[in-house]
């Protein structure tokens, strides 16, 4: 997982296949992993859509955001 976060921090919006692309780990592992990170809201998918999603590491990108 460590690896999964270092890729975010450096391309805080990914897509699926990024993302099983990252570990050493099964497709289905990477996908778990992918929808545990929406859930706990550390990542949330951005296009509504069923296939080629966008997920955004939103926290990351606010420390960005100017008041």
């Amino acid at each position: 997982m460590r690896k999964v976060f270092d890729f975010l921090y450096y391309q805080p919006v990914i897509d699926a296949a990024k993302i099983v692309m990252i570990p050493n780990k099964s497709k289905a592992t990477n996908y778990k992993l992918l929808s545990d990170l929406e859930r706990l809201e550390i990542l949330k998918e951005i296009t509504g859509a069923q296939r080629n999603k966008l997920y955004v590491f939103n926290d990351y990108l606010e420390l960005f955001k100017s008041e």
